[in-house]
């Protein structure tokens, strides 16, 4: 074969041979940039769904006719219908009431806090109020902003927000203020389509607030049981536990070593020898120790003390106060401690500050709630 030929022959041979891992390389380049092209690399985020607000409340239609009654017996507030209590706080430091609303996506929250800074003027309320106290205060949202702040000419510290809770567009405002040296706040959380109803209420819950006058000055972190059939009302440390009571029926609230019953009974008393006689008919083994008269905001009857022995045996001492109603029925509070053994009556409540309880119990006959 002459020398042309054979150089003919080698370049067809390298141009097949290309062709052929061409043919072969080709259609994985071709698949690879198809994967890797932006069009086709990766599926795109699915855009969230657009926030679905409720219709805001209608105004015309919302009534405050519900009273709530504080855990700590220490304020009443009025509640538009459809909100309900949720968990609060009652500690020594601040008492919070919240108020939910699910199907209108709102929250009603209404704060007294304590004040040992002293502070005593709007503008120094408005420095306290700053974005770390609001960022411990929004924490179970994704998102929050603060979108404007003003002092009224009352004194009060105005601030709106904008926030977000999972796809959930909301506004808000709090009202903060100055009043018997605690610090008052109030806030209204609705979507963000319902700004004119969020004032209307906020407005109404602010002025409904009502500390109670007959525990004016008491201590925020207790609790207070309330019957709301026979009218009496009692305060007790918050680390006892309401365990039974229903209107009407008697209460019982027990604590480590301490038991605190109240009830009502068809009965009256004319003397200190009659309260001991008829206490101690109550219980088999009580004795009455010592006896005075008691008025309590108006409402008259007798302290006894008495001690007596529990089914094993151990000591108790306890402390009664017995008022007459205005229902001709006797309302007793009976507070019984198997942890110390004296005439309680001649205790000093400074030494023993659980005996508060005792004189934390009124006669309430004109007083009302809904809510508790």
């Amino acid at each position: 074969m002459s020398n042309p030929t054979k150089t003919f022959t080698y370049i067809i041979g390298i141009i097949m041979t290309v062709a052929m891992v061409g043919s072969l390389i080709l259609p994985m380049l071709s698949n690879q940039v198809a994967m890797s092209s932006p069009e086709t690399a990766s599926e795109q985020p699915t855009a969230p769904p657009p926030p679905t607000m409720p219709p805001p409340p209608d105004l015309d239609a919302l009534a405050f006719e519900k009273v709530y009654l504080h855990e700590s017996g220490l304020f009443t507030m009025r509640a538009p219908e459809g909100w309900l209590p949720v968990s609060g706080n009652n500690s020594p430091s601040e008492l919070r009431a919240n108020l939910s609303n699910s199907a209108a996506q709102s929250i009603i929250e209404a704060r007294i806090s304590a004040n040992p800074s002293g502070i005593a003027d709007a503008a120094a309320l408005s420095e306290y109020l700053d974005s770390s106290w609001f960022g411990a205060s929004w924490g179970g949202y994704s998102s929050w902003d603060e979108t404007s702040r003003k002092t009224t000419d009352d004194g009060i510290v105005q601030v709106d927000f904008n926030l977000t809770r999972g796809y959930a567009r909301l506004i808000a405002r709090q009202e903060s203020w100055l009043e018997d040296g605690d610090i008052y706040s109030v806030r209204v959380v609705l979507p963000e389509n319902a700004a004119e109803e969020l004032k209307f209420i906020l407005q109404e819950v602010g002025q409904s607030i009502e500390a109670l006058p007959i525990y004016a000055g008491a201590p925020f972190g207790w609790a207070v049981y309330f019957d709301n059939s026979d009218k009496h009302i009692i305060r007790y440390p918050g680390e006892w536990q309401l365990s039974d009571g229903a209107d009407g029926l008697p209460a019982t609230i027990v604590g480590d070593g301490f038991t605190l019953r109240t009830a009502a009974f068809d009965t009256t008393l004319e003397s200190e020898a009659a309260a001991r006689a008829w206490l101690e008919s109550t219980r088999p083994g009580l004795q009455a120790l010592s006896a005075q008269t008691a008025d309590v905001e108006g409402f008259s009857g007798y302290k006894v003390s008495y001690n007596l022995r529990n089914i094993d045996g151990d000591e108790e001492s306890g402390l009664a106060l017995m008022l007459h109603g205005s229902d001709d029925r006797l309302h007793v509070a009976n507070l019984r401690s198997s942890t110390v053994s004296e005439d309680l009556l001649q205790a000093d409540a400074a030494i023993l500050p659980w005996l508060a309880a005792i004189d934390n119990f009124r006669l309430v006959p004109d007083f009302s709630v809904d809510l508790q």
